[in-house]
């Protein structure tokens, strides 16, 4: 299917990518939120008292001023009941994919998302159980990402800038705002670009074809991509969650200062991703084989190699350290030209399949390292995130070592069975 309309084409991207972009900072922004939250010290009922009593989380204080003291653990399941939502939702939203498509689904998960964030300060106000159990709803929602990605690749984007494509949607925009207006901002900007995905994408309903379950489990060429997106995800999850942590607790710099400095990784992941679409589409010195270990090395290689370096390499200026600590963050950007490409240019129709099992891996991942970190680093000191770097160095060279050995470009040949029109469409 030729594109004769690219105007229409990259304004559908740019949709998509605002919606995957926001939706998922709304469940991010909770993690900034959350140090605002249980800041205690913070609170006009706060004193230096030890033996006085506050419910700093009283519904008689304005909601700006509520905080609520939660514990290590109850820290780590607010952090994990995200991704356990998401692992509980895969596989029904991904049969609901299948059924309504694309473009019914997220809207439905558009207005969850809007809602759900919105809500998100009194949930909080009404307890720890309540906003466990609302995280894990808002995981559930969020489950089917990457199932939809792979859809509109596979039909919105021409084969000769499948990099381009993904390094926008996968993409990430980090928005750093006060308790709880930032929940707010974020809810209004989903809603808005939920109407604008609702009014304007249109993608026909897939021929279906029969999905070829057991050859893509057993092929070795999607183990190899599942394999690095656990490397690449236990990862993010120091991005996503712990980096600001890291900043106020390890380097203790302000929380303002903290803020900004949390969003710089995801700016240079945007700037290094789009390069890395572009270049990889138009190196023609290399077989696409050979860029894909080529980028995928540089991100996961380069990204261990530095993490080494900041592990050991402890500068008095904190600034410096917290720079240090942005390069390994900035590398994995590199990754639209190696496994998220292998994914997508071995199934080919079949990606959002393989995506699914994408998701479960990513939400399994980013589960666990909402444990590893509290365990590593259970005071957030320099030296204890010093053992946290050397373990994300080890996965990552372990993970992208099994991927340049086993990774592959060429569509499986399971893709060539059946209804392969979706498959020829997107070439």
């Amino acid at each position: 299917m030729a594109f004769q309309c690219d105007g229409v084409r990259f304004f559908v991207l740019i949709i998509a990518t605002l919606c995957f972009s926001l939706f998922m900072a709304d469940g991010a922004a909770f993690y900034s939120s959350l140090i605002l939250m249980k800041d205690v010290k913070t609170s006009p009922l706060y004193s230096n008292d030890s033996a006085a009593v506050a419910d700093y989380g009283s519904w008689n204080l304005p909601l700006a001023e509520r905080r609520f003291d939660y514990s290590i653990v109850e820290e780590s399941w607010l952090i994990g009941g995200l991704f356990v939502g998401v692992l509980s939702g895969v596989w029904p939203l991904t049969l609901l994919l299948h059924r309504h498509g694309p473009h019914r689904l997220l809207t439905g998960i558009g207005v969850s998302v809007t809602l759900l964030t919105a809500i998100a300060p009194f949930v909080a106000s009404a307890g720890f159980p309540y906003l466990v159990l609302h995280r894990i709803l808002h995981g559930f929602v969020l489950s089917n990402v990457s199932p939809i990605l792979g859809i509109i690749i596979a039909k919105w984007s021409a084969s000769s800038e499948m990099g381009l494509f993904l390094a926008f949607l996968t993409g990430s925009i980090g928005s750093r705002c006060g308790w709880p207006s930032m929940l707010f901002s974020h809810a209004f900007l989903s809603g808005v670009v939920t109407v604008a995905w609702a009014i304007f994408f249109r993608l026909a309903s897939p021929k279906r074809s029969k999905t070829p379950y057991k050859k893509i489990f057993t092929s070795i060429p999607i183990w190899a991509v599942w394999v690095a997106t656990f490397g690449n995800y236990i990862v993010s999850q120091f991005s996503i969650t712990f980096f600001y942590m890291f900043l106020v607790s390890a380097l203790d710099i302000d929380v303002e200062t903290s803020g900004f400095l949390s969003a710089i990784p995801f700016a240079i992941q945007i700037v290094v991703k789009f390069a890395a679409g572009f270049i990889s589409n138009r190196m023609d010195l290399l077989s696409e084989l050979s860029k894909c270990r080529f980028f995928n090395s540089l991100a996961f290689y380069g990204a261990a190699f530095f993490f080494v370096v900041v592990a050991f390499v402890h500068p008095e200026d904190k600034l410096i350290c917290a720079l240090l600590a942005m390069v390994p963050q900035a590398m994995i950007g590199f990754n639209p030209g190696g496994f998220n490409k292998s994914s997508v240019l071995v199934a080919r129709q079949h990606s959002p399949t393989v995506l699914a099992v994408t998701q479960v891996i990513l939400c399994v991942t980013l589960f666990s390292g909402s444990f590893l970190v509290p365990f590593l680093a259970p005071s957030g000191t320099l030296q204890e995130y010093s053992a946290v770097f050397l373990v994300y160095a080890a996965v990552l060279f372990l993970t992208n070592t099994f991927f340049v050995v086993f990774c592959s470009v060429e569509p499986a040949e399971w893709t060539a069975e059946g209804d392969d029109s979706l498959a020829k469409e997107a070439i």
